[in-house]
């Protein structure tokens, strides 16, 4: 048996027999997660949820979707090198299908970050929606960043292991979605979200963003309204970093998160507006929160307001006035990903120098220097990711 955890949007579009409760994927590769694309045609993205590997497929007819399934899978475990032995254990597996909710927080992170990054960087492959999902194969996820880093290499693992006997290994994330360790986050009080507010015309604040799991640390500190929006200011965190500001992005502060809402959302309270959130409404002076930038690589960023401090005279937020180090290349695999990049780029004897090289020199000229910083592309970034923000 398989059980396909759709979102909303697919479920309602799919007839066929629900999970119960108990319920487990009798397959090798366990669960898959799967959510509909209204593309021109529309399709629908599966993603594996032991070793997230991505596969595409068309969504019509949607009445038959369930029976292709289990085909579409085995093209792209063919085309994964996966033996045709295997292949037929898991169709036979799949001889009934059960559809049921998604129930793993990191996996929906990782499947919407799969359809964003095909939006933006795969429309020339959209026609061809195998290519699609073995370019995205290869890609470097932070989840996997302990394993073997992205859904390729950690299927092959999978099909080199000697023996397997169970569809879920003890490294899936839990279910249960837990506050995550390491922030100590402060949210005001209504009594506090009042005065915050009031202060807001009479002062700044200093803010310093910190990207976790990077040594040396990589920061910013930035100088801002307290009555900035946490959309605004997310846009500040990616021109003071120099990322590109094409993927998804969250905060959280205590149990709420906030950016942009997706109807589809199953697993607990739904995500806030960002755009209608200002910062003072949800974090205190010393007190902090957490931003993540690409759900994929996973960069993690703790947000500290410092100190309040007067305006100066003539000048305008936002501000840039400090930082370390450079921000890593984008869809580099995360802080793991970057660390292992750095490695291979310090060793020209390394098997994947110049594979590395190539690929940065798509990505910046061909040139990283992990301690170059400068403020003053602050404002350049900002003014960019404003003007892309306007023409799409």
């Amino acid at each position: 048996m398989l059980l396909l955890r759709g979102t909303k949007k697919l479920r309602d579009r799919l007839k066929g027999a629900l999970a119960t409760p108990g319920d487990v994927s009798t397959t090798v590769l366990g669960d898959w997660l799967a959510t509909a694309m209204f593309w021109k045609p529309h399709a629908v993205l599966l993603v594996n949820q032991r070793t997230l590997l991505p596969v595409f497929m068309p969504l019509a007819p949607a009445a038959t979707l369930l029976q292709r399934i289990p085909a579409a899978i085995a093209v792209a475990l063919r085309a994964q090198g996966a033996d045709d032995e295997f292949i037929a254990a898991e169709l036979a597996a799949m001889g009934e299908i059960r559809i049921a909710p998604t129930n793993d927080r990191s996996t929906v992170g990782v499947m919407t970050e799969f359809v964003f990054t095909a939006e933006w960087r795969g429309r020339h492959l959209v026609g061809d929606l195998e290519a699609l999902g073995l370019d995205l194969s290869s890609f470097r996820l932070g989840p996997l960043r302990d394993r073997h880093g992205s859904p390729d290499r950690e299927l092959a693992a999978v099909l080199s292991a000697p023996q397997v006997t169970s569809s879920r290994p003890s490294s899936l994330p839990s279910n249960v979605v837990e506050l995550r360790p390491g922030i100590s986050t402060t949210t005001a009080a209504p009594a506090a979200t009042v005065a915050s507010r009031a202060a807001a015309k009479s002062q700044w604040w200093q803010l310093k963003v910190t990207l976790l799991n990077t040594s040396p640390p990589v920061w910013r500190r930035l100088v801002v309204s307290p009555a900035t929006t946490l959309a605004a200011l997310h846009e500040y965190i990616q021109a003071a970093f120099g990322w590109w500001n094409y993927h998804l992005y969250e905060f959280e502060a205590g149990r709420a998160r906030y950016g942009v809402p997706d109807p589809d959302w199953d697993l607990g309270p739904p995500t806030r507006r960002a755009s209608a959130t200002t910062l003072n409404m949800v974090v205190a002076l010393g007190g902090s929160l957490r931003y993540t930038y690409d759900f994929g690589d996973n960069w993690e960023h703790k947000v500290t307001v410092e100190k309040a401090i007067p305006p100066t005279p003539g000048a305008r937020v936002p501000i840039c006035n400090g930082g370390r180090r450079a921000c890593p290349p984008e869809d580099c695999g995360g802080p793991w990903g970057y660390q292992e990049l750095l490695a291979i780029l310090a060793d020209p004897t390394h098997e994947e120098h110049a594979e590395r090289v190539e690929w940065l020199g798509e990505w910046g000229g061909g040139r990283l220097d992990p301690e170059a910083f400068d403020p003053a592309e602050f404002a350049v970034n900002l003014r960019a990711i404003r003007n892309a923000t306007f023409d799409s």
